[in-house]
């Protein structure tokens, strides 16, 4: 029985290695897009002569592919819906394939079938643009607006899943450093093939794997055709009434060594650029951040009504933007960013203020100002991002001069007040990282050298009388950060030390006051990682020691500021983060004097003349959720704030004067706020929407005319908009918005002061043509000025747009249709109310021409 088993075992095994043998060669290789990303779950096949199957396969999610074959194999086919088949004859004696496939749509009885509009792998993703993107998209910034988990605000800024990002890399390489809204704002859309999102993104190498980062870092990558060649475009556009002109030009270039970008500007039709030069908050180099002092002088024109500034703005606007890297390698480059902006502007209002306490202060004030600035910015970096060795060095400068001229009638009469301020500082940066195998060493360090000259002159036309006030400012800041980094339990646990110097000498007419600080900060932290998640635990203890002129002893601080922030991937779609704290910060941001100040023709600031110091209490939560499949994701926040600060401003509201002056006595702001933000995308009933509500309530201590009172305070604002493209020549959008504000009663105000505003807006697209672009934008707000008493504002504009090829096209618009002349607003701000009214531009019409190479 034995024998018989074994004779029919072998003779089961012989033709398993008969066909074993003849199958014992492999095939290997890789698939990949036409960028070089490897493609998964693609087809393999290896046919014979006559097209019979003889093996076949599936990509792995690198797109790497592996094939067992007889030796009658004539040829290798790959294919993947949404690519274009590739065929491939086999070579003699070749075994390895790097196979390209190329993107093409498939037309199934008239259903398109695309590839998937994002998708991951491991903790990146790629948002495809084309999925995005709408006809009217002009910049690349239009469709980040689109994509899910992905915010940007007015000023630029972009947030991923609620936070800051990192940086924003163009084919990998930081181009703009925190400038990056010149690109996103002049960036073409359809240059770009990919947005990639790298979550969690620890931007210096040296730190992979030691120290983690919650923050993302966003890549901009070109289609092929972008890359290695110059492209942009020219804009020029001119119009009535009365005249106004608009023109812009963008040139880029992106190559594997160096890349270029250049951004001119200008206009005079309400839209400033000031924003353009303004840099956007990021995470990186955080401990080589530090604020300028500000203004001491500002004028009472401020006020910025709720609508977009080309309704009321008169400006003259010049932006021009240079920015250059070369790479020595990939992770050693030298960038160069020089801009130059000049606003000048010319702005109107009637303004009506009331002051409450025991009596009503009432204030009027008809404002008729001119003001001109000019900035130059130059920043020249150097970055080595090896391995082992991070290095960083930037140095950077700003040149402004400001100027403005008010020509004021208020209740006490009619005055000229002149303001000019030419600030200027240079600065250098350092960021030094070393890796051993044992521990990270690492060091931060930021020097500046800042000085402003401001003056104010007041003329009273009634009886020729003058004001006059200067300020000089020298002032001098150094902070220099040496910590070490080292496993303990298999985390990281850091060690850090600050030494930080901060000098100002102010002067003015009457005196020179003089005031420093050492500080010196131990700073231990602590940071435990696991799959999906980190917690990290921060325990800075701070020395502070400092001076002011006008007193011969020091003074000395200790302040202990522990934090705690966990954050945790509940699910693959579901992100936790939280953070609980206690600070204790010293305010040095500003100089101290001993004295009042005159900061416009009517306001006066009592210095703080020591250091002061904030104890604030916290604790947030923000769950936020991205699924990339059903392209849907929204963003929780909630927070609570308790901040206590050892003096308090009181003020004084007179016909003639306002006088502000500390008190050194403790009070306390408590603050709770909710938002929540969400998107969707229905791709197959190609609606588009997003949502978000905020509400916040405040807490505050208010001194008043010798009346105090703690104000109870809510705001609660909601928003919709919906975007349909679900046919090819008619496209809306809807955005609809509600805000509701009021108080608890108080000894200022014996009512809530529910004041309420909505607002809608209406866009519409017409294609009747593929060449011809049909548009038109309706608004209209309701502001409640007083109870029951509603200011109406409408706004229609109109315009078209004719492509004649892929370079030309021209466009014409009006703006302001019903020509509506003024904008009133009515707004409580603490314990008071204003109402002011802004002129506007009036009804125009411009006629635009737009070349792209």
């Amino acid at each position: 029985m034995v024998k018989i088993f074994k004779i029919l075992f072998m003779l089961f095994l012989f033709p398993l290695s008969v066909w074993a043998q003849e199958t014992e060669v492999v095939f290997k290789g890789i698939v990949t897009n036409t960028e070089g990303i490897g493609i998964a779950n693609v087809l393999c096949k290896a046919l014979s002569a006559t097209d019979s199957l003889l093996a076949y396969g599936i990509t792995q999610s690198n797109g790497h592919f592996h094939l067992q074959y007889k030796k009658n194999v004539n040829k290798l086919t790959f294919s993947k819906m949404g690519y274009a088949t590739q065929i491939i004859s086999v070579q003699k004696d070749k075994y390895q394939y790097t196979v390209q496939l190329e993107k093409k749509p498939y037309e199934l009885d008239e259903v398109v079938v695309k590839e998937a509009p994002i998708t991951r792998k491991k903790d990146t993703l790629d948002y495809y643009v084309e999925s995005f993107r709408q006809k009217e998209d002009y910049s690349i910034e239009d469709v980040l607006k689109r994509m899910p988990g992905i915010e940007v605000t007015t000023s630029g800024q972009i947030l991923y899943q609620g936070s800051s990002i990192n940086k924003l890399n163009i084919e990998g390489l930081d181009l703009m450093g925190d400038q990056y809204n010149q690109a996103t704002q002049n960036m073409p859309a359809e240059a770009v093939s990919t947005i990639q999102v790298m979550e969690n993104n620890q931007p210096i190498r040296a730190l992979e794997g030691k120290i983690h980062s919650n923050h993302a870092t966003l890549n901009i990558r070109l289609k092929k055709n972008y890359k290695m060649r110059p492209f942009g475009d020219a804009e020029v556009g001119a119009g009535g009434t009365p005249a106004i002109w608009d023109g812009s030009l963008t040139g880029i270039q992106v190559a594997k060594k160096n890349q270029v970008l250049f951004t001119g500007a200008l206009n005079n039709r309400g839209a400033s650029l000031r924003s353009l030069q303004n840099g956007m908050s990021n995470f990186t180099g955080i401990y080589a951040q530090e604020q300028l002092p500000a203004p001491f002088l500002y004028s009472t024109t401020t006020r910025r009504p709720p609508i977009s500034p080309i309704y009321y703005l008169n400006n003259r606007s010049y932006f021009a933007g240079l920015n250059y890297l070369h790479a020595f390698t990939p992770y050693s480059t030298l960038r160069f960013n020089l801009l130059y902006n000049h606003e000048g502007e010319n702005r109107e209002d009637s303004t009506r203020s009331e002051y409450y306490a025991g009596d009503t202060i009432s204030i009027y004030e008809n404002n008729r100002q001119k003001s001109c600035e000019d900035v130059v910015k130059g920043q020249v970096r150097y970055e080595l991002n090896g391995k082992k060795v991070y290095v960083e060095n930037i140095l950077s400068g700003q040149w402004q001069d400001v100027s403005s001229y008010n020509q004021n009638v208020t209740n006490l009469g009619s005055l000229g007040e002149d303001i000019h301020r030419k600030p200027y500082f240079i600065q250098n940066v350092a960021n030094v990282n070393l890796t051993t195998p044992s521990r990270v060493y690492s060091l931060a360090s930021i020097v500046r050298t800042y000085q402003t000259r401001e003056r104010l002159s007041d003329y009273w036309t009634a009886d020729n009388e003058y004001k006059r006030q200067s300020y000089y400012l020298n002032h001098w800041f150094m902070r220099h950060r040496l910590s070490t980094a080292f496993d303990i339990a298999g985390n990281p646990l850091t060690l850090g030390y600050i030494i930080e110097y901060k000098h100002n000498r102010l002067h003015d007419t009457q005196q020179t006051a003089t005031s420093s600080y050492w500080l010196h900060t131990l700073e231990p932290s602590y940071q435990i990682q696991w799959s999906g998640g980190n917690v990290e635990l921060l325990l800075p203890v701070e020395y502070t020691i400092y001076r002011c002129g006008w007193r011969k002893e020091k003074d000395q601080k200790v302040l202990f500021s522990p934090s705690l922030d966990f954050a945790q991937q509940i699910s693959y779609l579901l992100r936790m983060e939280t953070s609980v704290a206690y600070n204790q910060n010293a305010s040095n941001a500003d100089p101290w004097f001993n004295g009042t100040m005159m900061n416009n023709y009517r306001t006066f600031t009592t210095g703080i003349d020591s250091l002061s110091v904030q104890r604030v209490a916290l604790a947030n939560l923000r769950l936020s959720y991205l699924n990339t499949v059903t392209l849907f994701s929204w963003n929780v926040y909630v927070g609570w704030t308790r901040s206590t600060s050892d003096h308090y401003l009181k003020s004084l509201y007179m016909p003639d004067y306002t006088l502000f002056v500390p008190v050194w006595n403790d009070r306390t702001k408590t603050t709770w706020s909710m938002a929540l933000s969400c998107r969707k995308n229905f791709r197959n009933a190609h609606i588009n929407l997003s949502g978000q509500t905020n509400y916040s309530y405040n807490k505050e201590f208010v001194s008043q005319n010798e009346v105090e009172d703690y104000l109870r305070y809510h705001a609660l604002h909601a928003s919709v908009t919906a975007q349909w493209s679900g046919l090819t020549w008619f496209q809306p959008k809807l955005t609809m918005a509600g805000n509701i504000s009021w108080k608890k009663p108080d000894v200022f105000s014996a009512t809530d002061n529910l004041l309420k505003n909505a607002y809608y807006s209406l866009t519409m697209d017409f294609y009747p043509i593929s060449k011809l672009r049909l548009y038109a934008d309706f608004s209209q707000s309701v502001f409640e000025i007083v109870r029951n008493h509603y200011s109406i504002n409408s706004f229609l504009n109109a315009g078209m747009r004719y492509d004649f090829n892929s370079r030309w096209s021209a466009s014409a618009n009006i703006n302001n249709l019903f020509n509506r002349k003024d904008y009133e607003v009515s707004l409580y701000q603490r314990a008071n109310f204003q109402y002011y009214r802004v002129p506007l531009r009036g009804r125009e019409f411009m006629i635009s021409l737009r070349f792209k190479y």
